[in-house]
């Protein structure tokens, strides 16, 4: 069999588990949750409904310490230009 036959259907991208971690802060506020979650959906490409995507949101449990010795929280930020 060459590598070019498939083996079986494609993957659905709808299946595919989305993992989105936030900060407790965010966690904790119903309004920035939705806010979140309608953000994710915009980037997924349907910013109207997420029936049928599976959203697994984990409060952020990993921290960095920076030079000055500060403990921080280990979640993205976004990147300025």
């Amino acid at each position: 069999m060459s590598n070019t036959t498939l083996r079986g259907p494609l993957p659905d991208p709808w299946l595919e588990a989305v993992n989105v971690t936030v900060p407790m802060s965010v966690a904790n506020d119903l309004d920035k949750m939705q806010g979140v979650i309608k953000d994710v959906m915009t980037q997924l490409g349907c910013p109207t409904c997420h029936s049928g995507r599976d959203l697994r949101i984990t409060i952020a449990r990993d921290f960095v310490v920076d030079p000055q010795g500060q403990v921080l929280q280990a979640v993205a930020a976004p990147v300025t230009r």
